[in-house]
Order: C-alpha cells, then sequence, then structure tokens
C-alpha cells in the first residue's frame, strides 16, 4: 500500500461507523497516515429467546458477524452443518469451535441464495439473523426456518455528531448504519463515503449519495486498501 501522497495537505479523516470497530483495519488506516474516529451508528442488542430443536436442521445459515457473535453467546450444541456469508462471520463461528461448511464465492447473501441450494439439497435449515436482515435467505426453495438472535438499536447522538462533519471519510457498513445517519439530518455533502457491500451501496445511493470507495471483496481490509488507491486518501 503507498504512503500518504505529497499533494494531500491534511492527513485524511477516515470514521468506522459499525457495531465494533474492526482493529486490524484501523491499525492498517493508521499506519498509512490516516487519522481514525470511531462513531458506531448501530449496536445490537441480544434477545431473551429460546434455543430451537437443532436436531430438526441440517443447516445452520448465518448473514453477518452479529448474528454469529449472538449465536455463539447463547452456547447453543448443535451437529447441524453451517453455511456463513463472509468470512469474518466464519472466522467467529471457528473461533468459538463450530465448523463452517459452505461460505459463497462473494461475500452477499445475494450471491448465496444462487449457490446454495444445490449444496443444501433437501435438509431442513435454520436462518440465525437480527431483526433488521433482509428477507433475501428465505427466497430459497428450502425448507427454512428463522430464529431472530439479536436487535438492531441505532445511535442516535453519533449520528448526530457524525451530520455535523465535513472533509471525512465515513465507512458504512449496513444499510442500518446508513438508515442511522439520515435519520439523524447526515446528508452526503462534502464527504466521502465507503460502503462494504452492494446492499449497502444501494442504501446509499437511494438516500441520494455518492458511493466513492466499495471493494469487490466485502470486508474491512479491502475498504481500506481500497480508498488507498484514491489520489488523496491515505
Amino acid at each position: 500500500m503507498s504512503s500518504p501522497k505529497a499533494m494531500c495537505k491534511k492527513k485524511p479523516v477516515i470514521i468506522f461507523t459499525g457495531s465494533r470497530l474492526p482493529k486490524e483495519a484501523a491499525e492498517l488506516a493508521l499506519q498509512n497516515g490516516a487519522q481514525v474516529e470511531y462513531f458506531p451508528l448501530i449496536e445490537t442488542v441480544l434477545r431473551n429467546t429460546d434455543v430451537p430443536d437443532f436436531g430438526r436442521y441440517g443447516w445452520l445459515i448465518f448473514t453477518s458477524r452479529n448474528s454469529a457473535e449472538a449465536f455463539c453467546k447463547l452456547h447453543p450444541e448443535t451437529n447441524a452443518k453451517i453455511a456463513a456469508v463472509g468470512d469474518k462471520t466464519a472466522e467467529m463461528l471457528e473461533e468459538h469451535g463450530y465448523t463452517v461448511d459452505f461460505i459463497p464465492s462473494t461475500f452477499s447473501a445475494d450471491v448465496f441464495v444462487q449457490e446454495f441450494p444445490d449444496i443444501a439439497g433437501k435438509e431442513r435449515c435454520l436462518f440465525v439473523r437480527g431483526a433488521l436482515a433482509k428477507d433475501t435467505i428465505l427466497s430459497m426453495p428450502l425448507a427454512i426456518d428463522e430464529w431472530t438472535v439479536y436487535d438492531t438499536v441505532k445511535k442516535r447522538s453519533n449520528a448526530q455528531a457524525l451530520a455535523e462533519m465535513s472533509n471525512v471519510t465515513i465507512i458504512f457498513a449496513s444499510p442500518s448504519a446508513v438508515s442511522a445517519y439520515t435519520d439523524a439530518g447526515g446528508n452526503f455533502k462534502n464527504i466521502q463515503t465507503a460502503a462494504i457491500g452492494h446492499i449497502t451501496e444501494r442504501a446509499i445511493k437511494e438516500a441520494g449519495g455518492e458511493v466513492h470507495f466499495r471493494p469487490e471483496t466485502y470486508t474491512y481490509l479491502e475498504i481500506i486498501q481500497t480508498i488507498a488507491k484514491g489520489s488523496c486518501n491515505l
């Protein structure tokens, strides 16, 4: 990754907004001359929910690290195979002793629903989700039940603080974060935006913004590397 360009007069400011700060990506940005700020726009709250009978399911499906983390906090035992959208989702599960059997070629639910049915066959599936998760997974021609394990809460004070900023690059990792930002009066004038995933990219555009950075691989490290290729960003 290149060092900051001489033409850049000010240290670029990159703002992470997810429910957790991705330390490795933040450190990479710092190493390459950026100022890093963290303003989480959403937080997840674990639900008090009954654990389903996992013996009924051949597959458990996870589309986010948050759903995987909530699942791991509940410590359920299962012999079902596990499908995960993305390396970080899989990593969270594997760190807690679960084996991940399937990851789609692109870390996207849209690609998952194209590739997974042939893998799943006729086995019944359980979609482990957050309350605001898209219903894309349910569109598959499979027997799928849902288990909602967490709720998403918007952090309005952080969103209001971000709405007043300019000349920064804001990383959005979910449509919920975009919604929190715009609900607090945030617009997309005088800022640059980075989107993790095409669904988040679409949310920014539908809110009237322009997406300046969106990597092909939907990870924070890739987003920093993509920003680094900009003319005056890192």
